[in-house]
């Protein structure tokens, strides 16, 4: 295992200067930080699979300044079809404001959007504090993409709010209500827009809304717009559409003896569980049991999140005893016993505790998880930790060291929330950038780390 370290410096000047470095400066934000990051990585870095990206911030780290007196923490990140970068974070002072800051594909803010590159997300009421998830997706509105943010307003109550931006940060007033939508569902979470331009969202409590593109509810789907996973025992974290339109909802769920293990529903077109058979045209083809799956064979498992790949199958990461999981499973909810071993891989990255929040699938069919790595039983000190496995579940040995990448950023906290694959239009190759948030020196910002692939 090779440590290599790597410098970054970012300074910001006051005053009338010409010069400014690495970072956006505006009114709230801290001025001078000296950032060491050290990896566990490949030993040809820089330059192999697992490696920062050179090209991109500051030795392949991008770090955004957002308050100097309060903490920041991540929700999101999204990429838009240009390479430009969404991350959503969570301001936490005397009270809550959530901020959506874009960065350009290089890395910088890009001062176009909002204010400087900064929009605030307005919400109805008072936020509800972190502990609830957030998503964040982009949808294409005729010629425009668009920015759809979900989260939840009205402190207290059980209420999620789903609000649309334009593409220059401002909010869309063509979209609900002064570009907002309230809906009565429970704190909402995992967002996914369908390719008829309608909106997804899952809430905690187990409700499945759509919303029409105007963000009228969809009264074609569910009851009045909104579907309901049950047993409530079923907690979803993350949804996905499969190419025929169904939706598949990820979690956890809890048996009779509280144990946790990750579990898979999938939805209807019309928001009934496909619990049918083949020969029901209202239900559609039968999916795991009563069209729920759960990894029952992976005990104290948790899914995070969930992709479909180029053949249909489902891809579901999270964690399992501590470590990283993925499980692969069949277009009708079975474990595909092709991958790793019985459909099931775990990796540990040496943590305490290792959690992967997000999953990607590369084009050649690789699959790449991305969170975080307790590298101790303090739950505050965690580190960026990336896995990359083969088509067959086996880890990949060519990226990082042996399948694996743990960063560390920071001696104080960082976290990731999610990996984003983007597009390199220089190398025609694809790279991953690791979205989350960072302290350092004391304040907190808003952190994008690229990685080759």
């Amino acid at each position: 295992m090779q440590y290599l370290p790597c410098f970054l410096l970012l300074i910001v000047l006051t005053g009338d200067h010409s010069m400014k470095i690495a970072t956006l400066r505006i009114a709230f934000l801290s001025s001078v930080v000296f950032v060491s990051a050290t990896m566990t990585s490949a030993q040809g870095c820089p330059g192999s699979a697992g490696c920062l990206d050179q090209t991109f911030g500051a030795g392949g780290l991008s770090t955004t300044s957002v308050s100097s007196n309060s903490d920041v923490f991540p929700i999101r990140g999204v990429s838009q079809s240009d390479g430009k970068i969404l991350n959503v974070v969570e301001v936490r002072g005397s009270s809550f404001t959530h901020v959506i800051i874009r960065s350009n594909a290089d890395g910088s803010v890009d001062s176009t959007f909002g204010t400087g590159g900064f929009a605030f997300v307005n919400w109805t009421g008072t936020v509800i504090p972190h502990g609830y998830p957030f998503g964040v997706a982009i949808q294409t509105v005729g010629p425009e993409e668009r920015i759809v943010i979900a989260g939840s307003g009205l402190g207290g109550s059980n209420v999620l709010q789903v609000n649309r931006y334009l593409s220059d940060g401002s909010p869309d007033a063509s979209f609900g209500i002064a570009g907002r939508v309230v809906v009565n569902a429970g704190y909402a979470g995992a967002i996914a827009i369908q390719p008829d331009g309608k909106i997804l969202t899952l809430s905690d409590a187990g409700s499945l809304v759509r919303l029409n593109v105007n963000g009228t509810m969809d009264a074609s789907f569910g009851t009045n717009g909104i579907a309901t996973i049950s047993p409530y025992t079923i907690k979803a974290r993350s949804i996905a559409l499969q190419s025929n339109g169904r939706i598949v909802a990820v979690g956890y769920s809890f048996n009779n003896r509280d144990v946790v293990s990750m579990t898979v529903t999938r939805f209807n077109t019309n928001g009934s569980v496909d619990g049918g058979g083949k020969d029901d045209s209202t239900k559609g083809d039968s999916f795991g049991t009563k069209g729920t799956t759960t990894v029952a064979s992976l005990p104290g498992s948790s899914a995070f999140d969930v992709k479909v790949d180029g053949n249909g199958r489902l891809i579901v990461a999270g964690t399992a005893n501590n470590d990283f999981a993925v499980v692969r499973l069949t277009t009708s909810g079975q474990l595909d016993t092709s991958f790793g071993a019985g459909g099931k891989t775990t990796v540990d990255l040496g943590g305490f505790v290792d959690i992967a929040h997000s999953v990607s699938v590369q084009s050649n069919g690789k699959i790449v998880l991305v969170g975080n790595s307790s590298p101790t039983a303090n739950s505050n000190i965690r580190n960026p930790g990336l896995a990359r496995f083969n088509s067959n579940g086996s880890l990949d040995t060519t990226f990082g060291n042996g399948g694996k990448v743990v960063s560390d950023f920071s001696s104080d906290w960082e976290y990731i929330t999610n990996g984003v694959i983007q597009q390199d239009p220089i190398c025609g190759c694809e790279k991953i950038i690791a979205i989350g948030a960072v302290t350092l020196s004391g304040s907190y910002y808003a952190l994008s780390a690229r990685y080759l692939l």
